[in-house]
């Protein structure tokens, strides 16, 4: 008798195991983009490794993939672009804590000028459950928008009544979902403004490496005016401010930011998407900044660093890079507002170096007063926030 009952618990305790084969993960179930999701949920972004774990398990609990998404972790199709090259892809690097009002989060979003140049404009958003959605909304054209950005030269770049129907965000890719009023933008140069700034606005996020965008909840592969958005988009392939459009072998794209004169009232740091010849990691300083002290072709922005002056060394030790300038960086000519623009220019492009959280100025080999006053011998973080003025 004992044998018999043995038997019948071993049999059904193997159609209970059974039972579990072939269902479906509850994720199979869900929709492709459901309500707006992402990884803040209210919680401070400066270290964002707990939520970029939150975004994992809740897509892949218990696997591998729910591993934390870093400011150096992107997909493996970006990896083969950069191939050990020391540019960042710019993941993290627009979203901070607002150290003086913990209720609210720094974020940079992307405007346009009157030229059509894209500024990133660091706001002051209150914290909320769907931060990324509430970036994108950010930069549709809204009457408040329109009238908090009119006395600082800027305007959105989405169009009146664009919607977002939902994001999803896994494993480092975002899937956003726009209303049918996306597909409204009057030209081709609108269409690419309007994709680079939703690109650029979404991975300024830690837990964003990449974008897919839809409309209506289908993929579209070109807009109406023929802007392609098909596949994962990011800042390895998106360029910005630029006539360039696509990687070239032998080259790597980065980011080099000059000035230019938004309005009567300011001048704005501005990234203009470059291609630059790969060389080895310690030379690329070096081949930023001969490029940087050189007029720029596109007359709607301007360098304040001397023509001719070279970067003649850069040490990089832990998170510090250590600048050694030729002497002809302190021929700019200029007050403390030309001071202050040829040193942000320096500190913005060296921010988007892997690694790279210091700097600190040499010229010619010594530690140096700029003619301005500005200390620049001294180990100096690299800002966080871009072109802050409009929430100050």
């Amino acid at each position: 008798m004992k044998r018999i009952l043995s038997i019948v618990l071993v049999v059904m305790l193997l159609m209970t195991g059974c039972s579990f084969i072939g269902q479906k993960n509850s994720n199979d179930d869900e929709p492709i983009i459901p309500v707006a999701m992402d990884t803040t949920n209210g919680q401070d972004i400066q270290s964002n490794a707990a939520a970029a774990s939150i975004t994992g398990s809740s897509a892949n609990s218990g696997t591998a993939e729910a591993s934390t998404v870093s400011s150096s972790a992107v997909s493996d199709n970006t990896e083969d672009l950069l191939s050990n090259v020391l540019i960042d892809n710019g993941t993290g690097k627009g979203v901070t804590a607002n150290t003086s009002d913990k209720n609210s989060i720094l974020m940079t979003l992307y405007y346009r000028d009157k030229d059509g140049l894209l500024i990133p404009v660091t706001r002051n958003v209150i914290k909320q459950e769907g931060m990324a959605k509430a970036a994108v909304s950010g930069l549709v054209d809204e009457a408040v928008t329109r009238e908090q950005l009119d006395y600082y030269g800027l305007y959105p770049v989405l169009p009146q009544g664009t919607k977002i129907k939902g994001m999803t965000i896994k494993n480092g890719s975002a899937v956003i979902d726009f209303s049918k009023e996306f597909m409204e933008l009057a030209n081709k140069q609108d269409e690419e403004v309007a994709v680079t700034a939703v690109v650029y606005t979404l991975t300024g996020f830690k837990t964003i490496s990449d974008v897919n965008i839809r409309v209506e909840g289908r993929d579209i592969n070109t807009l109406s005016n023929g802007t392609d958005i098909s596949g994962a988009k990011s800042r390895n392939n998106t360029f910005i401010n630029t006539n360039e459009t696509q990687l070239k072998d032998g080259f790597v794209k980065c980011d080099l930011y000059y000035m230019t004169a938004g309005n009567d009232k300011y001048n704005y740091m501005v990234p203009v998407s470059t291609l630059v010849q790969k060389v080895e990691d310690s030379q690329l300083p070096g081949v930023l900044f001969a490029e940087l002290s050189k007029k720029p072709g596109d007359s709607k922005v301007f360098t304040s660093i001397p023509e001719g002056t070279k970067l003649l060394s850069c040490n990089m030790e832990n998170d510090l890079a250590v600048l050694d300038f030729s002497a002809q960086l302190t021929n700019y000519n200029g007050g403390n507002e030309k001071e202050n623009s040829l040193l942000n220019q320096i500190y913005y492009t060296m921010n988007q170096l892997k690694g790279i959280a210091k700097t600190k100025i040499l010229v010619d080999g010594k530690e140096t007063t700029l003619p301005e006053g500005s200390e620049v011998a001294i180990s100096k973080t690299l800002p966080a926030t871009f072109n802050n003025v409009v929430d100050k």
